[in-house]
Formats: structure tokens, sequence, C-alpha cells
């Protein structure tokens, strides 16, 4: 064993656009990324499906204030991010059964990241395994505004997915102690070293804080961590202080 596993233990519907109406803006201490101090302005994207008996509804903050061009090109992603999972979620969603889906995306602010974690359900209620929870992730490098992925961060990508397949391997089973139907062995192609595994993430304090969507591991969404000491010998210099 290394001595890096070793730190493991058409849209359907008329898209109804709608400002959230009475919320102000929230700005504090804790918004601060790079030195610079934003404001969080909350967002919705809301409406029917006249193909289908369902309604949406997804919340998100936006960025005020701080690098006009770093906050600029943050919200573009984070629309687009927004916009997506209503074309996701009508399109594939049940045309006999009401159904609704919503969704709430939440800002987080680090020396040099800010992330937005979206969490949320999708239940049509007369199908079967209702509801469904539901995760998305974007992150960012608030020095210039750019999208952080695995191509990016390490310098080697595969070489990235295969430490998080190994570690994501031995620490899940870890923090789930009750293993999903079928037992863990079932689910071997979830860990296995592929962009689409690993594809939402936020960096925090301690490491690299995964989620894995329900469905991959079983009827719900789980969530890891892994250190940052197991994975920092492969991220780019450039990304080094993501770390701290």
């Amino acid at each position: 064993m290394s001595r890096h596993l070793r730190w493991a233990a058409a849209l359907l519907g008329v898209l109804l656009l709608a400002p959230v109406v009475g919320t102000p803006p929230v700005a504090g201490a804790d918004n601060v990324s790079n030195g610079l101090s934003y404001t969080v302005v909350p967002d919705v994207r809301a409406g029917t499906s006249p193909q289908g008996p369902g309604e949406w509804t997804v919340n998100y903050e936006r960025l005020a204030g701080g690098d006009p061009a770093v906050t600029d090109a943050i919200n573009r992603i984070l629309d687009d991010e927004a916009n997506g999972q209503v074309w996701l979620f009508a399109a594939s969603a049940s045309k006999s059964s009401p159904w609704t889906f919503n969704t709430q995306g939440r800002l987080q602010f680090r020396p040099m990241t800010i992330s937005e974690l979206w969490q949320g359900q999708y239940n049509a209620v007369e199908l079967p395994n209702m509801p469904v929870d539901t995760v998305a992730t974007r992150v960012f490098d608030s020095r210039s505004g750019i999208q952080i992925v695995w191509s990016n961060l390490f310098v080697d990508e595969q070489a990235g997915l295969t430490r998080l397949g190994e570690l994501t391997k031995q620490i899940l089973p870890a923090t789930y102690p009750t293993p999903p139907l079928g037992g863990w062995g079932e689910y071997y192609a979830g860990w296995a070293p592929i962009e689409r595994n690993f594809r939402f993430w936020i960096p925090s304090d301690t490491g690299i804080q995964m989620y894995f969507p329900e469905g991959q591991f079983g009827r719900e969404v789980r969530t890891i961590t892994i250190p940052w000491e197991a994975v920092k010998d492969l991220i780019d210099p450039v990304f080094a202080p993501i770390t701290s």
C-alpha cells in the first residue's frame, strides 16, 4: 500500500424566469476570497411543463461585488448550471405522473476558491423508487474566475482520477459501515478512475468533499472527504493554495 493510501480511513415547457422578491443580497465576513469581499445575491429559475404534469424550482446564489471580471465569469457559469438542471430534469421527467423538481444552490468561499453546491429532490409521485435526491457542484478559482476541474487541478488528470478511485474504495465503506443492498462489491464500477464518477466535489478545509449521486452507490447521495495530504503531490503547483 502506498503512503498516500494510508491517509485514507426544445425544453418541455415554458421557462419562467423570476427574481427572488423580498430577499436582500447577503454580505458578510465569510464571503471573502482572494482577499476580496463578495455579496451573495439569491436568484431562481422556476416553471411548469405543459407536455407533462410537472413543475420545477431551482433556487441558487450569484455573486456581486469583488473583482468584476471574476464575478461576471462565475455568474455566467452559475446561470448555465441553473438552466442546465431545468433542461436535465424537465426533459427526462415523467409524462404521466405529476412531478416536482426542487433544488437549492449555496455559495461557499475559501481563500482561493468560490464554489456552489446544489442539493435537491426530484419526485414523480406515482412512480416507484421516489423521491430521488439530487446533487450538483461548481468550483472556481477566485483569482481568475476559471472553473477548476480535474484536468487543470491535477498535473496528470488520469493519475489524479486513479488516486481518487483508490481512496474512494477505502474511505466510502469506512464512512458508511452499513453497505448498500448487494454489498459494496456490487458497486465497484462507481469508483472506477473515470471523470463521470467524480464529477461532483467542492474543496473544504480538510480535503476534497466528494458527492456521489443517488444510484452510484445505492439509494442515497453519499459524501466522503478525501484528505488533501492524500492527493497534494498530484496537484498542479498553480493550484497548491487550494489545500490551505
